[in-house]
């Protein structure tokens, strides 16, 4: 009976390490991934919840680590072509519904900057209060990333990114308050890492 109980206990302790050692590539996978990003481009739906309801837009973001962004609306119809572009030195907002109206230097808007995944990379590395989770979504199983956003924001507080355990690729970016209600997601449906941008994505002046 001994020998028996040994062995079992031998077996599930083999078990345990190797369940331990795959959780510790997995994140050292994704670790190593963030940080090696210089580039993406993707395809959403962001979702920005407030207190007189929920609004969801068709997006496309396109982002360079260096600072560099832009996010262009593709659905409602009613703000289809809509952009905000930032070229490391100032912004610019286009309006398709209005007529095409550009924006030169509008303001900063740490809520928009928190909305892309460079944001989140930052956050995160340098967050002191940081936590893993893993969790289980219809994609998949993922691994849930939290870090704390800078600035004392009363609607971007905290922040968790969901990544797919199997393709690495984000899957959910959601935004909270210092309540802990969510305020934005980001739901992805398309995701390049390190691709390459067309010349002249970032330009303010078009």
């Amino acid at each position: 009976m001994k020998k028996i109980i040994c062995t079992f206990l031998v077996l599930a302790c083999i078990v345990l390490t190797a369940c331990g050692r795959t959780e510790q590539s997995v994140m050292e996978k994704i670790q190593k991934r963030l940080n090696e990003m210089e580039t993406y481009r993707c395809t959403a739906t962001l979702t920005r919840i407030t207190n007189k309801g929920e609004n969801q837009y068709g997006i496309e973001q396109y982002y360079r680590k260096s600072g560099e962004y832009k996010l262009v609306i593709t659905s409602p119809d009613k703000l289809k072509g809509n952009y905000t572009v930032y070229d490391g030195e100032k912004i610019c907002q286009y309006s398709a519904s209005a007529g095409g109206k550009v924006i030169a230097d509008a303001p900063e808007s740490q809520a928009r900057n928190e909305l892309f995944l460079g944001s989140f990379i930052k956050n995160y590395f340098q967050s002191e209060e940081v936590s893993i989770d893993v969790s289980v979504m219809d994609e998949g199983r993922c691994t849930v990333l939290e870090a704390v956003i800078p600035g004392n924001n009363k609607y971007t507080s905290t922040e968790k990114l969901w990544i797919d355990n199997d393709t690495l690729d984000p899957v959910r970016l959601t935004i909270y308050d210092t309540e802990g209600k969510e305020r934005y997601i980001i739901d992805y449906n398309k995701f390049e890492y390190n691709c390459d941008i067309e010349e002249g994505t970032f330009d303010t002046d078009k």
